[in-house]
């Protein structure tokens, strides 16, 4: 199936899409940090606000006393606004995200300003290979009235048991599954609290999609795996779609 076969909806609950490509260069030219200038001479003109982002890494490690967490160097990273739109590039040593916020523009969009964003990566680093790719859409469902249940929202599918669409406020919900030796999607189903007096908080459906399997750095390439895991993502959506669901994608719902 076609991205333009799937449906453009009017009132999208797509808070935040993120496309993140993790990729290795190669050994004559390896990393340096004047590839940050490099990078934002290239994408000024859409994208001309520069910020440094620098975060703790955490590292899960398995052991004799379970799971705990491991500090690992910060890596620098960098951040690029677009001039017009809720749109934002992220550049760091080994990976390129390219971060939407609402109000989400289609898939037809987002496809071309995530190739966008590959060819002006491809233009600045000697890219050698693609790692890993993860397509990541977080979907925030408004509730209406304090006595909305999950299962007004949402129907039983392969990610989200029937159980807990019975669930009163305070559920969550994780499924990871690996569908290949390279392939995984998790699906975070969850419980927003209200964050004012105006609000009965939300229903989170978040669809993370990846694949660690090595790819050629090239466009079309990276173009028709990006477009497998949206596949991916749209069936675990459409899935979980109920009616209500429908009628508030389609504007009907208030």
């Amino acid at each position: 199936m076609k991205a333009t076969e799937h449906p453009s909806y009017p009132n999208p609950t797509i808070a935040e899409a993120v496309c993140e490509i993790q990729f290795e260069l190669t050994e004559e030219n390896p990393w340096k940090p004047s590839l940050f200038g490099d990078f934002y001479k290239n994408v000024q003109s859409e994208y001309p606000e520069m910020e440094p982002l620098q975060g703790v890494g955490l590292q899960l490690q398995v052991g004799p006393q379970g799971v705990g967490q491991k500090l690992t160097p910060p890596r620098q990273r960098m951040r690029f606004k677009h001039a017009e739109r809720p749109l934002f590039l992220q550049l760091e040593e080994s990976s390129l995200i390219v971060n939407f916020l609402a109000p989400y523009p289609g898939w037809d969009t987002v496809v071309r300003d995530v190739m966008n964003a590959w060819g002006h990566a491809e233009q600045v680093l000697d890219l050698s290979v693609v790692t890993r790719i993860g397509l990541r859409y977080i979907n925030r469902i408004e509730r209406t009235s304090p006595t909305d249940r999950p299962r007004d929202w949402v129907k039983p599918n392969d990610y989200v048991a029937a159980e807990v669409l019975n669930s009163k406020p305070g559920f969550l919900s994780r499924v990871e599954t690996r569908t290949s030796e390279y392939d995984t999607i998790i699906v975070t189903f969850g419980d927003q609290p209200p964050e004012g007096l105006s609000s009965f908080g939300a229903i989170i459906l978040d669809i993370d999609r990846s694949t660690n399997r090595t790819l050629p750095a090239r466009a079309q390439e990276l173009e028709r795996e990006v477009t497998r895991l949206h596949e991916d993502v749209w069936q675990a959506f459409s899935s979980a779609k109920g009616d209500r669901l429908e009628a508030l994608l389609q504007g009907a719902e208030s």
